[in-house]
C-alpha cells in the first residue's frame, strides 16, 4: 500500500517525487544501504532493517534513541514516524486502565507512550517471558504503573491496544485477545489494518465501543515521513484527510473482502445491504436474486415445483460459486442459509465477514406480514402465518449466532440500523 499512499500525498501537497520498493535482504543491507542514503531524498524501512539500519546512520531523532527502531530516513538520520501515526490517532490513555496486547516493536512503542500518557499499563502475551522483559524495560526508563498480567479478563479496561497479528488477511476471522477484558464504551485500537476493518473491531463498534483501525497510523506516519523529506511542501489538512477513503478502497481492490449480510426474513439485508454497498463503492449481490436468475423463476415457484430441500442444494451450489468469485462485495443471503451446515463451513473457511442483522418476531412480522412472495408465509389465516413464522426464526437463531462473525441489533427503523452499519463498516 505504501507507495499508492505516499504518491497520493505528494500530489495533495504538491511534492514532486515517486516512491517505489526495494526488496533488500538482511545480507544486502551493508551494501546497498549507503546507496540509498546518497541516491534518493529519504527511504522508509520495514522489518527487518529497522534496528540493523542504525549503525549506517550519523544521527538519529530522539524517538529513535528511545524506541531502538528507525523505520524513516533523511540524508543519514534516522526518524520513527510509527509513534507521529499512533498518537494521531488520539486513543484515550492519559489517567487510563489500559491492557496491551503483544510485545513486539509496534507493541513496545505503545506501551512507553501509554506510560507516557499517565496510563496504570497491564501487559498480555503468549509468552510471559516477553511480557516481564518489557515490564522490565518500561521500569528501567523510570515508569513504575506497569505489570505482566495472565488473565486480563478478571479486569475492565478503559482502553485495549493490539499488538498482536491476530485478525489480519487472510485469517479474518480471528479476533485479539481478551477483548472481553474492554469496558462496554472502552476505546480499542488495532494496528491491523488489513482487512479494514478488523473483526475485532466490528465486535466492539457493534457492542457500542469505540474501535480506531491501524489504517489512519499507517496513513499518518506516511504523512509525517512526507514532512521530513520536504518540509518546506504545504500540507493542507483537509485534502490529506480525504486520502483515508481513497486507501481504504484501494486496499479492498487488493485484499478483497466479502461483507455478508445474514438474519431472517425482513430483517434489512438487502435493503442495507444496498445503501452500504453503494458507500463503500463495491458491488451489491442478493443470493436469492443471483439463484432466481440461474433458475429463470421465482424463488416461490421453486419450492412449490421442487420443494425446499432441492432449493437448499441450488442455494449452496451459488453460494459456493458467489465465495469463490475474486473482488470485494457485499452479499445478502436468505434467511435459511445458515440452517445447513455446509454453507457454515462455507463461509468460516472463506475470507467473509459474516454479519447478523438481528430483529425480534414482532419487528419482523410487521414488516413481512402482507408480503405474498415469501414462501414460509404462506398459510391459510393470518394467525398461522405468524405463528409459522415465530417457530422457524426461534429454531434458526442459534444457527444464525454460531454463523456469524459480528451481531447487530437490526429492530430499529431502517435509517438507524443502516448508521449503526455504517459505524460497523466506515467510521
Amino acid at each position: 500500500m505504501s507507495p499508492y499512499i505516499h504518491e497520493r500525498i505528494m500530489e495533495a501537497s504538491g511534492i514532486f517525487g515517486k516512491y517505489e520498493l526495494y526488496e533488500i535482504s538482511p545480507e544486502e543491507l551493508p551494501k546497498y544501504a549507503p546507496i540509498l542514503m546518497k541516491d534518493l531524498t529519504g527511504f522508509n524501512i520495514t522489518i527487518p532493517h529497522k534496528v540493523s539500519i542504525l549503525p549506517f546512520l550519523d544521527d538519529v531523532a530522539p524517538m529513535v534513541k528511545e524506541y531502538g527502531a528507525a523505520n524513516t530516513v533523511c540524508g543519514k538520520i534516522g526518524y520513527n514516524t510509527d509513534v507521529d501515526g499512533f498518537l494521531s490517532c488520539n486513543i484515550p490513555m492519559k489517567d487510563k486502565k489500559v491492557l496491551l496486547l503483544g510485545a513486539g516493536g509496534v507493541a513496545r512503542m505503545m506501551a512507553i507512550e501509554a506510560l507516557k500518557a499517565g496510563a496504570e499499563l497491564s501487559i498480555w502475551t503468549r509468552s510471559s517471558e516477553k511480557a516481564l522483559a518489557l515490564v522490565t524495560e518500561c521500569k528501567g526508563k523510570g515508569y513504575e504503573k506497569v505489570s505482566a498480567v495472565e488473565s486480563p479478563e478478571e479486569a475492565a479496561y478503559d482502553t485495549v491496544l493490539n499488538g498482536t497479528p491476530c485478525g489480519m488477511w487472510p485469517n479474518v476471522h480471528d479476533i485479539a485477545p481478551h477483548l472481553s477484558a474492554l469496558k462496554k464504551d472502552g476505546t480499542f485500537f488495532d494496528t491491523i489494518y488489513n482487512p479494514c476493518p478488523t473483526k475485532s473491531c466490528m465486535q466492539v463498534r457493534a457492542n457500542g465501543g469505540t474501535a480506531v483501525s491501524g489504517l489512519k497510523m499507517l496513513l499518518n506516519q506516511a504523512i509525517a515521513a512526507e514532512k521530513i523529506w520536504a518540509p518546506d511542501a504545504h500540507f493542507d489538512d483537509e485534502r490529506l484527510a480525504e486520502i483515508l477513503p481513497d486507501v481504504r478502497k484501494k486496499l479492498w481492490e487488493k485484499n478483497p473482502i466479502k461483507i455478508v449480510l445474514t438474519g431472517f426474513m425482513g430483517a434489512g439485508k438487502t435493503t442495507i445491504g444496498r445503501k452500504i454497498a453503494d458507500d463503500m463503492k463495491i458491488p451489491f449481490l442478493d443470493l436469492d436474486e443471483r439463484i432466481e436468475q440461474i433458475a429463470g423463476c421465482p424463488i416461490t415457484e421453486i419450492f412449490k415445483k421442487d420443494g425446499e430441500e432441492t432449493f437448499r442444494r441450488m442455494e449452496h451450489d451459488v453460494l459456493k460459486a458467489v465465495l469463490e468469485t475474486p473482488g470485494a462485495e457485499v452479499i445478502s443471503l436468505g434467511g435459511g442459509v445458515l440452517t445447513n451446515p455446509e454453507n457454515s463451513r462455507l463461509l468460516k473457511e472463506s475470507k467473509a465477514l459474516v454479519i447478523y442483522l438481528k430483529a425480534d418476531a414482532d419487528t419482523i412480522w410487521e414488516r413481512v406480514k402482507d408480503d405474498t412472495t415469501r414462501p414460509l408465509l404462506q398459510a391459510s389465516d393470518k394467525e398461522t402465518a405468524y405463528r409459522n413464522m415465530c417457530a422457524r426464526l426461534e429454531s434458526r437463531e442459534a444457527s444464525y449466532e454460531e454463523g456469524s462473525d459480528v451481531i447487530l441489533q437490526a429492530g430499529d427503523p431502517v435509517e438507524v440500523v443502516y448508521d449503526r452499519m455504517k459505524n460497523l463498516l466506515l467510521p
